[in-house]
């Protein structure tokens, strides 16, 4: 456990040094927190509009959004805006997630909100991946965000297979973990978390497939699993820690939250300037930090791609003489 957190914080310190190399590699995360602000705001207010006309599925929708607003502290905001974590809420498995969340029915015009929400998320995960690609095989600065997304969007078809996909995938999954206990010592939600966490990882695999190669959603099917069956990659996905490192970094954020607005509570300076600067610091810092990890789990997921990609082009018995790129290379030290 502590080397796989040594691992992932010598990830985040390379990613980090490589951020600074080309600042506008972060561009794209930092677009995807405000988007999911926004999104996330869209979708409570159709519920509220649709709960005033007495609509049941208005209700749930207002009142689960409602709940994550209310809720919301730096590690809730880090599932709203990436999932921070294997099956979190917009990650590769979490399409549906928000039908899970509020235990019924989605109207039609909710139900389109989530979709473009994902669809958005993917977009600029993938721009991310197409800017770290160029830069770590052309060399900082060659990234560059217009070309980045032109190559997203014509594979649009691919990442709409995609979004199709894992609905299917966590619509299964869903419907397993309603299931009863298999009666063999464990329950199908056993199945079901290894259903959404194979997806996840998948997914991870499928997007740079689609993006970097220009691969349709069933070659990058097949790309994805000659790198996970092919001995094309010598580490595992949790061998670097970064999730853990990021949920702790997290809390911290959250405490030191909590913390600044007991303290105003407490000294009765909650309508102060100072309270509210304070606030608008912390908020900036929340937003910052939360695209920092979504940059470096992307950064991570395509470093890993990448040495596939030049593991590939050897034989196998050369393959572990195939260096990492430099972020990851950094992180197995």
């Amino acid at each position: 456990m502590f080397e796989s957190l040594g691992r992932g914080w010598k990830m985040i310190k390379a990613s980090i040094r490589m951020g600074f190399e080309d600042k506008r590699l972060l561009l794209p995360s930092i677009m995807t927190v405000f988007v999911n602000f926004f999104f996330g705001l869209l979708l409570y207010a159709d519920g509220s509009k649709l709960m005033t006309s007495g609509s049941q599925a208005g209700q749930h929708i207002a009142s689960s959004t409602r709940h994550l607003i209310r809720h919301m502290d730096p590690n809730q905001l880090m599932h709203l805006s990436n999932g921070g974590g294997i099956n979190g809420f917009m990650e590769q498995s979490g399409l549906s997630a928000m039908a899970s969340n509020v235990d019924g029915p989605l109207c039609w015009s909710a139900a389109f909100l989530v979709a473009v929400w994902w669809l958005v998320n993917r977009f600029l995960e993938g721009v991310t991946t197409a800017m770290v690609y160029s830069h770590l095989t052309e060399g900082p600065g060659s990234g560059k965000f217009k070309l980045a997304a032109k190559a997203v969007l014509d594979s649009a078809p691919a990442l709409i297979c995609l979004g199709i996909a894992t609905f299917l995938a966590n619509t299964f999954a869903k419907w397993l973990k309603g299931k009863q206990n298999t009666g063999m010592g464990f329950g199908l939600g056993f199945l079901a978390g290894m259903v959404q966490i194979f997806w996840t990882l998948a997914g991870h695999l499928l997007l740079p497939a689609i993006v970097i190669e220009g691969c349709g959603f069933f070659a990058a099917l097949k790309r994805a699993d000659k790198i996970a069956t092919g001995n094309l990659l010598t580490i595992g996905f949790g061998e670097v820690g970064i999730d853990k490192v990021a949920q702790f970094v997290m809390f911290l954020m959250g405490a030191v939250g909590i913390g600044i607005f007991g303290y105003a509570y407490v000294s009765g300076l909650l309508a102060s300037i100072a309270f509210i600067g304070a606030m608008f610091l912390w908020f900036c810092a929340v937003v910052f930090t939360t695209a920092a990890f979504m940059y470096i789990r992307s950064a991570f997921y395509t470093c890993l791609y990448v040495w596939a990609i030049e593991a590939e082009a050897v034989t196998e018995m050369e393959r572990r003489k195939v260096a990492p790129p430099a972020p990851l290379a950094a992180a197995l030290a």
